[in-house]
């Protein structure tokens, strides 16, 4: 199973994001030890020490008026008479406190001193409104000012690897078509400023041009040794014509299986030919019976495996053309049902056909669900104790030509039950 994987432009988001995040918790944190800092330390000295000087000021002059500003209230109770002071304030005690006064919730700071207890309230609302405007509001700046910085950075960042991601997508939609490699538009990375961009478009040319190489030497290969291939073939067979009538050996068993041989390997020469054509030698496209084809098919293969006891069945369902290069489909054919026969010691083989395509089913020896997952695989065989002789390219042959012309293949099998093999045809090659 695939893992998710993100793409650049979303990690990039990412970590935005969590830089915004970040930003944010240190400002709200550093927000939040100042208001502590402020109120439990700055505050709270000052008013210890507003009562301290008031002390040593009343010691010096009895009559020194307790202090009373914009910002601080005093009550002075003297002899336990509170009849100046607030009925709220009456029930605390001394200490640096939070007091309901007024329906606010002012700081307030009680000391006794002899017969004397002193009252001070701090008004906060107009500490903080100060603080608003010479604190918080700076500080709101300075986090606009790193959002922004942050932003650039992203902005600057996804500047950066959009040439990356651009060349990504322009391989991912890059199409593979008859063998050949696409024309990749990479004009507009090429004339970015950039010495990594530029590198990594110029390793991707020159790794596109090695790969053509490859492509173009391998398929030159197996047009050319199949070419050479037909000619020891002709000869073989003719060879082995000229024996049947000198020996009349025409129904000898080695005979056959050397014939059905010769039969395989020309085959998958034609099939090499076709599937190494160059992109311009596109094969003409044709009205195909398939009905008629599986009887021409049959009459062939059945000469080659008339010494199995196999019966062969055709459930014509529909009449079934399609618009499609007939060697192909020939081929397609008949490597299903050669496969069959192979795969099958004894038993039946049944092609059935339907107004979408078409399946060769028997009931040989089966697959296991390892072996289906392994049979397009080149030069595997599905079952090792199989006397018939392979190259393992069957199936792998189909698999590729039906990739080319977009058909749809499905394999079903089950061990000691059979395999059935389908190919569905778009709607777009029926002939209707």
């Amino acid at each position: 199973m695939l893992k998710n994987k993100s793409t650049l432009q979303a990690k990039l988001v990412k970590v935005f994001l969590i830089q915004v995040l970040l930003i944010s918790l240190v400002t709200v944190g550093g927000i939040y030890a100042a208001k502590i800092m402020v109120e439990d330390v700055l505050v709270r000295q000052a008013l210890e020490g507003e009562a301290q000087h008031f002390w040593e000021m009343r010691d010096k002059d009895p009559d020194f008026p307790p202090p009373d500003t914009m910002n601080l209230k005093t009550y002075l109770v003297t002899d336990g008479d509170y009849s100046s002071l607030p009925r709220e304030l009456v029930p605390l005690s001394p200490g640096y406190q939070r007091a309901g006064l007024n329906q606010e919730t002012p700081i307030l700071y009680i000391e006794d001193k002899g017969n004397s207890r002193l009252y001070l309230i701090f008004d906060e609302v107009k500490v903080s409104r100060l603080a608003l405007l010479f604190g918080i509001l700076p500080l709101a700046g300075v986090l606009v000012v790193l959002y922004i910085l942050a932003w650039i950075a992203y902005r600057q960042s996804h500047k950066a690897v959009s040439p990356i991601v651009k060349l990504a997508k322009s391989v991912r939609q890059a199409e593979i078509k008859d063998g050949s490699l696409p024309d990749l538009d990479l004009q507009e990375l090429r004339d970015i400023p950039d010495d990594e961009v530029s590198s990594l478009v110029g390793a991707l040319d020159q790794f596109t041009q090695r790969l053509e190489l490859f492509i173009d030497r391998e398929r030159h290969f197996t047009r050319d040794a199949s070419h050479e291939l037909r000619t020891p073939i002709a000869v073989l067979r003719s060879a082995m014509e000229l024996l049947e009538r000198r020996y009349d050996v025409a129904n000898d068993k080695t005979m056959r299986r050397v014939y059905r041989t010769l039969y395989d390997m020309e085959a998958l020469i034609e099939t090499l030919l076709i599937l190494a054509r160059e992109e311009n030698a596109v094969l003409p496209v044709q009205d195909v019976d398939i009905n008629a084809m599986a009887l021409k098919q049959l009459d062939t293969l059945e000469t080659l495996f008339q010494d199995k006891s196999i019966t062969v069945d055709i459930d014509e369902q529909a009449k079934l053309v399609v618009k499609a290069p007939e060697a192909v489909v020939s081929i397609l054919m008949s490597n299903l049902l050669r496969n069959a026969f192979n795969y099958t010691p004894k038993g039946h083989v049944i092609i059935k056909i339907w107004q979408q395509g078409f399946s060769v089913a028997d009931s040989g020896v089966g697959m296991s669900e390892q072996q289906v997952k392994n049979v397009f695989e080149p030069f595997y065989r599905g079952e090792r104790d199989n006397d018939e002789k392979g190259y393992g390219l069957g199936m792998t042959i189909v698999k590729r030509l039906c990739n080319r012309y977009f058909w749809h293949l499905r394999i079903t099998s089950e061990i000691g039950k059979g395999t059935e093999v389908s190919v569905h045809f778009p709607k777009s090659q029926i002939e209707s």
